[in-house]
């Protein structure tokens, strides 16, 4: 082998490894959990109807938390009913800002509201990367995937 092959070789598993190393880098800063991740029930620990949204106020607002991994999850979707009477999602909405595998927020006294402009969600929340208990509000709506985090601290 030349040198000069040698060096590209090098320079080839360089990048590789680079690459590689990059790929565990990016997920050691969590993974994100859409709602399909949650289709047992025993994951799925609280689900409120709330509010409507549309023209007209035909569909409700459905919200949904989950723990998994000693942490909370939660989602917001806008559903409607088909022909049928049936509900059924039109959009789902991850709250990014809770739905991340490393985040370690859990939620506690969930409550929802109507607003003229959608829905408020409220609840606690106890982080696992420090002491401090906040207070979370998430406005959403009134358009599908259209939502505002805000987090207070409480002490």
């Amino acid at each position: 082998m030349t040198t000069r092959t040698a060096t590209a070789a090098r320079g080839a598993l360089l990048a590789a490894l680079l690459a590689l190393g990059g790929t565990n880098a990016a997920r050691a800063l969590g993974m994100n959990y859409g709602y399909e991740a949650f289709s047992t029930a025993d994951a799925v620990t609280w689900v409120q109807m709330c509010g409507t949204w549309g023209k007209d106020h035909q569909g409700t607002y459905r919200v949904v938390h989950a723990e998994q991994y000693a942490q909370s999850f939660l989602y917001v979707q806008w559903m409607t009913r088909d022909a049928n009477g049936s509900l059924r999602a039109e959009h789902t909405v991850a709250i990014a800002e809770l739905d991340n595998d490393h985040a370690e927020i859990s939620l506690s006294d969930l409550t929802c509201r109507a607003t003229p402009r959608g829905i408020v969600v409220t609840a606690k929340a106890d982080s696992g990367h420090d002491e401090k208990l906040r207070r979370v509000t998430i406005e959403v709506g009134p358009a599908p995937g259209q939502y505002r985090y805000r987090a207070q601290n409480t002490r």
